[in-house]
């Protein structure tokens, strides 16, 4: 308030207060209705308000008010059959939005909400003044209730900016996932039309809608694609076709009965990759067959399958470990590109097998070997599964071996051979020998005795020396008899070597040793020893006679 200088009176302090409803807005009966009513001010300095009085009008007939007094402090709501009258005083209030009146809809009409009057004041003039008029700058609100809601379940959606339809009017959806074909119920009003579905373009119109639309999902069946096949005619043979149509996200399997020799390229493209194909790489079956799979998330479409022999260069194969010399002859030296390798090994009953894989890379010092997964078959016949080259290998190196690395342990002899190893004067000394390799930790034994591991009889060979009367005979049953694997600290592995009296140095001495040995002076292993024996042996005949002397004459010459 400002007092005149000549004490003429106090002044008011200007407001400047506008007031404006709310936008226009479209409901359906039955729906809430919200109209925001806001002030604002032209006067520099005035931030809020503290008091008002407004009057509103509105149909009855179309509109319920649900604003009441109490729903706000100091608030007073009086309605006379569509006249309303609204009053609030108490502490300052921002300017925006000064009050918010609510309605239900209840009949499908258009009808106004109208700001016949307003009063908004200040507290510091209510000492001296009445509240002014504000400016009403915008009056009415429309609110249109010729509308209907439609209401779609989860699996449905549409383009539309809203579900509010007006009466009369249309309205469009389609399934979420395009890839099922539906079933579904649409309720208009007190109307039901069940076992509807989606036309060609997967949409559906709802026509001169009048009433509230409830569409309910009632099934749906994953849709079907085409598959084509185009397979070249040398390996037609080979390939047994999956069905005629592909099930959206089901995955879709076809196989192949490989062929030796044969590398086979197979692709598949869809309609939306422009003919880009994408490589195919197989599984193996215990039957020998082989299945491609196109996985279940790339079955969303029509199909296109290509199947034909490669002359692409495979990847070389490399079998090491001690149990490489059990692989099979007959087995490919190369692994086709994208195929899995099959090999075969002669397993011996005696024998624990392990099998392992894994690709080298050749001249990239900067790659590393790469796993291989290995499956056995059964009966001695094992498979290395197939990898996509490109993916798996070519992006580290350009060339690769395939290592397979076969490793076995002996549960007992593999073979136990009986020979004369020395003729002496009544006796005879008996060599035998025995393949295996038995676990870490234990030896062959012989009667109890470890064996000795002899390199010059081969890999794996263990040998032992009896003596025998004159005409006695040990065969290989009675041998294999007593042939066990024990536990052992170390094996003597007697390695190719002149030094048969072990001096550390080839002389004659040791061509001594040995002819006294083929000439009978030592009949047991008292003074000479059964190592001593079997190193006598130094042209790896198995047998112990002058070439032996000689041979060890021949080092010192």
């Amino acid at each position: 308030m400002t007092i005149t200088p000549d004490g003429a009176g106090p002044i008011p302090t200007a407001t400047g207060y506008t007031v404006s409803m709310g936008a226009d807005q479209q409901v359906a009966a039955g729906q809430q209705v919200r109209i925001p009513v806001t002030v604002a001010s032209g006067e520099k300095g005035i931030t809020g308000f503290n008091a008002y009085d407004m009057t509103f009008t509105y149909d009855p007939t179309a509109l319920t008010l649900n604003t009441k007094t109490g729903d706000a402090a100091n608030l007073t709501v009086e309605d006379n059959n569509g006249t309303v009258r609204v009053r609030r005083y108490g502490d300052a209030v921002p300017l925006g939005e000064a009050l918010a009146l609510q309605f239900t809809a209840k009949a499908t009409a258009t009808s106004t909400v109208k700001l016949t009057n307003a009063k908004f004041d200040l507290d510091a003039n209510s000492i001296n003044f009445d509240a002014p008029d504000a400016t009403v700058t915008d009056a009415d609100t429309v609110v249109n209730a010729n509308n209907f809601t439609v209401t779609l379940p989860d699996e449905f959606t549409s383009d539309a900016e809203t579900r509010l339809v007006p009466g009369g009017g249309s309205f469009t959806f389609k399934p979420v996932d395009s890839h099922y074909t539906y079933t579904f119920t649409v309720k208009m009003g007190d109307t039901v039309t069940e076992g509807l579905t989606f036309g060609a373009n997967d949409t559906y119109t709802i026509e001169n809608i009048s009433g509230n639309v409830e569409v309910t999902y009632t099934g749906k069946a994953p849709k079907q694609y085409d598959v084509k096949y185009k397979i070249n005619t040398d390996v037609e043979q080979d390939v047994t076709r999956g069905p005629e149509k592909a099930t959206y996200l089901k995955d879709y399997s076809f196989t192949v009965t490989p062929r030796a020799g044969i590398t086979y390229d197979v692709s598949y493209s869809t309609p939306s990759t422009a003919g880009t194909t994408k490589i195919l790489i197989p599984t193996v079956n215990d039957n020998g067959t082989i299945t491609y799979t196109i996985p279940a998330n790339r079955v969303v479409e029509d199909l296109r399958i290509y199947v034909r022999s490669s002359a692409t260069e495979g990847i070389p194969v490399v079998i090491t470990g001690n149990g490489a010399e059990d692989a099979a002859s007959g087995n490919a030296s190369s692994m086709g590109k994208n195929m899995p390798y099959y090999f075969t090994l002669n397993q011996r009953e005696s024998c624990d097998y392990t099998v392992t894989a894994y690709y080298q890379p050749l001249n990239t010092p900067t790659a590393s070997k790469r796993p291989a997964t290995v499956r056995s078959l059964g009966n001695g016949k094992y498979v290395v599964e197939a990898v996509n080259y490109n993916d798996y290998l070519y992006v580290y190196a350009r060339s690769w071996n395939l290592v397979v690395k076969v490793e076995k342990v002996s549960h007992s002899a593999e073979e136990v051979t009986v020979s004369k190893y020395l003729e002496l004067n009544d006796k005879t000394m008996m060599l035998i020998t025995v393949k295996g390799t038995p676990e870490g930790g234990k030896a062959f034994t012989y009667d109890g005795n470890t064996m000795y591991k002899v390199n010059a009889y081969g890999t794996d060979q263990y040998a032992w020396l009896v003596i025998v009367d004159k005409g006695q005979t040990l065969t290989q049953e009675e041998a294999a008899a007593k042939v066990a694997i024990s536990a052992a600290d170390n094996v003597v592995t007697i390695t190719p070597s002149f030094d048969v009296n072990r001096t550390g140095k080839v002389d004659v001495n040791d061509a001594q040793l040995v002819y006294d040995m083929y000439n009978g002076t030592y009949s047991d292993f008292t003074q000479v020893s059964v190592e001593k024996f079997l190193r006598a042996d130094v042209n790896a005949t198995k047998a112990v006679d002058h070439t032996d002397a000689v041979a060890i004459v021949n080092q010192f010459k």
